[in-house]
């Protein structure tokens, strides 16, 4: 997308934000929104989730906090969970991922292009379950993000249980 277009539609999201308005999406077509979208949601209830994860443990230096946060958040940390998570999935979930593995996004240096895909899969398919209110099903998922996060990092780190 070219600089202006971007200006442009940056101009319309100002007028509709100011405006306070909302564009309503009924609950079945949440499965039809744009996968980048959701997993933009998702991305923001991940981290904060293992953010507030991290404060739990009582580390007192946010310094620290902060390196943990994102090494947690990371594309190759995602990627593991997802990998890991994803067929505990029901179809609808699955379908989410499958169509945000497929979406086309800028992958970064920090990680594969396979790495990059998954992580935006399970990204999305947070994005989805908040975004349709399925807060029983994302306590969950994010249960078990928790625990394969727990186990990527003692894989990475060398740690014993």
């Amino acid at each position: 997308m070219k600089f202006k277009q971007i200006q442009a539609l940056k101009h319309k999201a100002y007028i509709a934000f100011a405006a306070g308005t909302i564009l309503a999406v009924p609950q079945q077509d949440i499965t039809m929104m744009d996968p980048i979208s959701l997993a933009f949601v998702g991305d923001a209830y991940y981290a904060l989730h293992m953010r507030h994860r991290l404060v739990d443990t009582g580390i007192p230096n946010v310094q620290v906090l902060h390196l943990l946060a994102a090494e947690f958040v990371s594309a190759k940390a995602q990627a593991y969970v997802y990998r890991k998570l994803k067929e505990t999935l029901d179809e609808i979930e699955k379908a989410i991922c499958h169509r945000a593995r497929n979406a086309y996004s800028q992958v970064p240096k920090s990680a594969t292009v396979a790495e990059y895909h998954d992580s935006t899969a399970l990204e999305a398919l947070v994005g989805y379950l908040v975004l349709s209110g399925q807060q029983k099903r994302l306590d969950d998922i994010m249960l078990q993000i928790y625990a394969y996060t727990k186990e990527y990092c003692r894989i990475v780190h060398g740690i014993k249980e």
